[in-house]
């Protein structure tokens, strides 16, 4: 009995089945061979063995030990040369590092946290597989009804780029929705300090995005007051956020 179907009636997982999507996924790291890949959650293993195809170096980071021995199993041989290293864990406890590149198909239900916790790594790409509605979320920009506080936080941390879309039937048990594949590059200079901030700032605007602005921050210039937020881009609402904060903390 095939141990990816096994693992799926009984836990309710899907799998990546398509070759094709996994191969694609691994030539948009567009990164040379021997490069240091981290990869979350590699399951069964296709994407792993298309990383290893492609000459990379990986640790792969699988919570689930039923994984880890069948990856301990099918990859010895790269293990053993040192091209591989299979470790199990959560990757939201997985301890920050510096990488090629990170690659990862995630579970919906922490897209959000595993996007944010890559803030602690250094990387110069990373490909990631979310379901469409986050992916819409991500890309979205002023105006659009998916622009919201997740598109801006990451879009003033990362280059995001559509790679393609993914429909359910590529996957094993087919899913209720379609993915799609993204790329994201770090912005450089992107202070995560001033960003942490700008995010309580972002919070309550986003929460109220039917208001003007300056029904919801005092001490806003007039233009910008009378706007509400999906009028702003990320990289002006961050301004605003940095004129807010100084003004409320301005000792006059």
């Amino acid at each position: 009995m095939n141990q990816e179907r096994r693992y799926t009636r009984r836990y309710g997982q899907v799998f990546l089945s398509d070759s094709n999507i996994a191969s694609l996924e691994v030539r948009s790291l567009d990164l040379p061979t021997g490069s240091h890949i981290l990869e979350i959650g590699p399951g069964g293993g296709i994407v792993t063995g298309m990383l290893l195809n492609y000459g990379y170096r990986v640790i792969a980071v699988e919570s689930d030990h039923r994984f880890v021995d069948d990856l301990v199993k099918k990859f010895s041989d790269d293990i053993h040369k040192g091209m591989l290293e299979v470790l199990k864990g959560d990757i939201l406890e997985f301890p920050p590092g510096e990488y090629d590149g990170i690659m990862g198909n995630v579970p919906y239900q922490i897209s959000s946290s595993i996007l944010f916790h890559l803030d602690s790594f250094r990387f110069k790409a990373a490909i990631l597989m979310f379901q469409e509605e986050f992916a819409q979320r991500l890309l979205a920009g002023p105006g659009n009804k998916s622009y919201s506080r997740i598109s801006v936080n990451a879009q003033l941390r990362y280059a995001i780029k559509a790679v393609r879309n993914v429909p359910r039937t590529c996957f094993t048990p087919a899913p209720k929705v379609n993915s799609r594949i993204i790329r994201l590059t770090p912005r450089p200079g992107a202070d995560l300090e001033e960003l942490k901030k700008a995010d309580l700032v972002f919070k309550d605007i986003f929460s109220k995005r039917r208001k003007k602005l300056s029904t919801i921050l005092d001490g806003l210039p007039e233009d910008i007051g009378r706007k509400r937020v999906d009028d702003f881009s990320p990289p002006e609402l961050l301004n605003i956020a940095k004129i807010y904060i100084t003004g409320k903390n301005s000792p006059c």
